[in-house]
């Protein structure tokens, strides 16, 4: 298996590919240290089957850097690796490429299994996200989810279970989301058990991830 390993320092991609060839020893790992190095790499004449990509928080240059690495190698799955536990940044880094966000705190073992999720096909999340956006985002403007397609897997919802939708895929906790709706937070606690069930999703952050999937292929 041949692994791009895509991070500025030195130290950083030397751990990762002592892990790495831990886990298979019969790995061929490429360094790159910078875009221009990572982007070289992808188009070359080797095949590669994972690149795992330092997504530097709260610079907005990862997003455009992570969606010029999918351009190049649309094939290839990119796991994210970062220091920061944002469900909105999660959400964002899935939407412009990645297959997987993995956090630098998570234990080795986390990123063997997001290896193993990401290579089998899925995209991986870790468990525990924090609902605040990450700092330098709060005065953002958010994202807006609108769906109007009743024949759209949202469609199911009613305008109310929309609004709380919209807001569960930025990253407001149920205080929140109560606040800004001027309802109860019990109510809001129902209205999410609500959404999960006509989702057929297990929680809050696979909800928001199909809502953020949807609001991608609209745009697109």
């Amino acid at each position: 298996m041949n692994i791009l390993i895509v991070d500025a320092h030195w130290a950083t991609r030397a751990g990762l590919a002592r892990h790495l060839l831990d886990m298979n020893p019969s790995s061929k790992i490429f360094e790159a240290e910078n875009l221009d190095l990572a982007l070289q790499a992808l188009a070359s004449k080797t095949s590669f089957d994972l690149c795992l990509f330092n997504f530097s928080i709260p610079e907005i240059e990862p997003l455009s850097e992570l969606k010029r690495l999918r351009q190049t190698a649309p094939t290839i799955p990119i796991i994210v690796m970062t220091a920061t536990d944002s469900r909105r940044w999660a959400l964002r880094a899935i939407g412009s490429g990645a297959a997987g966000y993995v956090l630098k705190s998570s234990p080795r073992a986390a990123l063997d299994i997001a290896i193993e999720r990401v290579l089998s096909g899925e995209i991986w999340l870790p468990a525990g996200l924090a609902d605040t956006p990450a700092p330098g985002l709060l005065q953002e403007t958010q994202t807006s989810y609108i769906y109007e397609d009743d024949n759209s897997p949202l469609g199911v919802l009613t305008s109310r279970q929309r609004q709380v939708l919209e807001l569960v895929a930025t990253g407001r906790r149920n205080a929140d989301i109560a606040k800004a709706l001027e309802i109860s937070p019990r109510t809001v606690q129902i209205h999410v058990s609500t959404i999960l069930k006509l989702l057929k999703v297990n929680n809050r952050t696979e909800a928001a991830l199909l809502a953020h999937k949807f609001e991608q292929a609209k745009a697109g």
